[in-house]
């Protein structure tokens, strides 16, 4: 599925480009329309008691999208791979000729009860199967993201999840994780350079009111490590990389 539109200002950071907390609302708004077409969307899932729950993506800034830039924004489908279901996205500039934004992402479908993993055939039927694409915008998916040395790593703050970060699925949404990983990290590093890409993994979830302790370590001399942990157990853990 495509979409044709421009960057917004209250898309882009203090430079006018797109930021990673922006790419991320794009991306799920559009997997969601093309879902819906496919036939597994929401109201698809909540007939069955479940719901779509990202889990991992990998986002490479090729050449970051500016505001009031037409771009065009494609997405699709690309099948499973054991439990996740894999979701590629790019954004190209407006005649095509410019790849600016790749991006893989992997999903996992939820019992709303038991909030348990469900596979993903209970959704894809043969006609569905056909509609996946062999086409990639990054081909390996998105890796577990491992923890660095101990010794490296800092407490940084904490953050109260507050009602603005919560999504109708009751619990934060996952562009929100982003926002928070750039904002926990040095203010110099993320004003005075453009982001190159990151990845992601969201490892449980958060709700309104947990306590989420903030804890960073720079792992490269461009490269930072975030990870938010609520009563011992991993909320999530990201990593992000910056242009030289």
């Amino acid at each position: 599925m495509k979409d044709i539109r421009s960057i917004t200002c209250y898309e882009t950071d203090s430079v006018k480009n797109l930021k990673p907390f922006a790419f991320m609302n794009i991306a799920q708004e559009l997997a969601n329309r093309d879902a819906v077409r496919l036939g597994f969307g929401y109201d698809r899932l909540m007939d069955l008691n479940t719901i779509w729950v990202l889990s991992r993506m990998e986002v490479r800034f090729l050449r970051t999208p500016v505001w009031m830039e037409t771009v065009e924004i494609d997405t699709w489908h690309k099948g499973e791979d054991g439990i996740f279901s894999l979701r590629d996205f790019l954004i190209r500039n407006e005649n095509g000729t410019e790849d600016l934004v790749a991006a893989t992402s992997s999903w996992l479908i939820i019992n709303l009860k038991t909030r348990r993993i469900q596979r993903p055939q209970l959704l894809f039927n043969d006609t569905i199967l056909l509609e996946k694409k062999e086409r990639h915008a990054i081909e390996t998916p998105c890796s577990k993201i491992e923890e660095p040395d101990r010794e490296l790593l800092q407490v940084v703050g904490q953050k109260t999840v507050s009602v603005s970060d919560i999504d109708f699925n009751g619990h934060v949404n996952n562009a929100k994780y982003i926002e928070w990983a750039m904002d926990y990290l040095e203010p110099t590093l993320v004003t005075s350079r453009q982001v190159e890409g990151f990845r992601i993994n969201f490892n449980n979830e958060a709700h309104l009111a947990d306590h989420i302790d903030m804890m960073a370590a720079r792992t490269g001399p461009l490269t930072c490590y975030v990870e938010g942990i609520n009563e011992g157990k991993s909320i999530f853990r990201a990593e992000i990389s910056f242009k030289p």
